[in-house]
């Protein structure tokens, strides 16, 4: 699994780095912002276009198949790229770079759906996977721009060698399921895949993790140029902090792992916002924006792990294909909207109305659920009755007819240690390990995390 995500974060850095150069070469052709803007949004829109129909390739032909043949067409495409800016040809530098993000559509939620089933510890690799999905989309960009005054060829380059590396060190085969003999059917997955009440709230709390996202990135733009009377330098450091602090979100889990899911976001998210919105200085943002940072990895982390856990299997891939389309829309939005929305309220008052929606979408997103509720209808897990308190102060939930776990503590005392707090009963025989069949039981919130 090690191997699988360094290939990963690798690849993602690989396709993140040569923009800073493609932009600076479009620069040079042309003054119009129309044209520029276009050439950003290239970026992302094979992410928001394509996520949904590709994202579930990974559960036609197999999850990791798909993982490997991406990333090879990656590197021939990027080669491409770096052939393109050597030879001072931006806009077809642009069109290969656009059609590498295309081809990579499907790679992070094949990956992420192949995790709970090759992963010794399927939290930990995952938690660590978004990480690196995250920070590549950040340290790519960073690394392109330090190698931008050495020409847009070196770029190009560097994303060659590390999308090469990230070949290489892809393992050769994994203990992978083979896919199911039944064809996956794009609407009818769709259909499954929404249907689920635990997909539908995951995929509204990371809409509103990235909507935070976009409005933050404009936002601190007016904040430092305005009423903190900083620079585009002072700027653009509070944007190097708030986006190398996803790195820190595998600690900031580990701290908080025995608080409540929608009290920790509240906590890591809502609460560092609002201290960057009534911050007067740029300096006195830092450690909020830093805070901010790792809180939202660490939330898309829990998200994920609910898709992992909460979406039809035969469909896992897909869910987390809408699930990326969702939340880069939402992103794209909010960054589009942001400026006319603070003409109208002003740069601190949108913070503070951008952390008040946020605070009630992640308190609805990640909730705990009433524990009669379908989960999924292909191989989920389905709570067919309220628990049922024992003698000895254990609760019970039957799942499937077929899972028996007994929470002791109660079903949301996070205080409890977790080896006592869920065991399978003896009588359990579903088709997942009883470490699934427990940690089902916390996603659904029957107890904290």
């Amino acid at each position: 699994m090690r191997r699988l995500i360094t290939s990963h974060a690798l690849a993602g850095t690989a396709v993140a780095l040569p923009w800073p150069a493609l932009l600076a070469a479009v620069w040079q052709t042309t003054d119009d912002p129309t044209l520029l803007g276009l050439a950003g949004a290239a970026r992302f829109a094979p992410c928001v276009l394509l996520s949904a129909f590709l994202g579930g390739i990974g559960d036609r032909f197999g999850r990791f198949r798909t993982v490997r043949v991406v990333t090879a067409l990656r590197l021939a495409l990027l080669a491409l790229v770096a052939v393109f800016l050597y030879a001072e040809l931006p806009w077809a530098a642009v069109a290969a770079a656009t059609l590498t993000v295309a081809a990579g559509v499907p790679a992070f939620p094949s990956l992420a759906a192949l995790v709970p089933q090759v992963a010794d510890d399927p939290e930990r690799a995952t938690d660590t996977l978004v990480t690196w999905e995250i920070s590549a989309f950040v340290i790519g960009p960073a690394l392109g721009g330090l190698l931008v005054g050495f020409g847009g060829f070196a770029s190009g380059a560097a994303s060659v060698l590390l999308i090469a590396a990230a070949l290489v060190v892809l393992p050769r085969r994994v203990g992978e399921q083979r896919p199911d003999d039944q064809r996956v059917q794009l609407r009818h997955g769709l259909r499954e895949v929404l249907a689920v009440p635990v997909v539908r709230r995951a995929v509204a709390s990371v809409m509103a993790l990235n909507a935070v996202i976009g409005v933050l990135g404009v936002t601190l733009l007016s904040l430092a140029m305005g009423s903190w009377r900083a620079g585009v330098i002072e700027y653009g450091w509070a944007t190097a902090v708030h986006g190398f602090a996803s790195l820190a979100a595998p600690a900031l889990i580990l701290l908080l792992r025995r608080v409540r899911p929608t009290l920790a976001a509240q906590l890591v998210v809502v609460v560092p916002l609002v201290a960057v919105a009534l911050a007067p200085t740029w300096t006195v943002a830092l450690p909020p924006l830093l805070l901010l940072g790792a809180g939202l990895t660490m939330v898309e982390c829990r998200t994920t792990r609910m898709l992992q856990l909460g979406a039809p299997p035969r469909y896992l891939a897909l869910a987390l294909g809408v699930a990326d389309a969702a939340l880069i829309a939402a992103a794209m939005l909010a960054a589009m909207a942001a400026p006319a929305l603070i003409d109208v309220f002003g740069p601190h008052v949108l913070l503070l109305v951008v952390a008040a929606a946020c605070a009630a979408a992640l308190g609805w997103g990640l909730r705990a659920q009433s524990a009669r509720r379908r989960v999924a209808d292909d191989g989920g897990f389905e709570l067919e009755a309220e628990p049922a308190v024992e003698g000895d102060g254990r609760r019970t939930v039957v799942l499937n007819g077929q899972v028996d776990v007994a929470l002791r503590g109660g079903l949301d005392d996070p205080s409890a240690d977790r080896g006592q707090q869920a065991q399978p009963g003896a009588g359990a025989t579903g088709v997942r390990s009883d470490r699934d069949e427990v940690e089902v039981a916390r996603t659904l919130g029957l107890y904290a995390t």
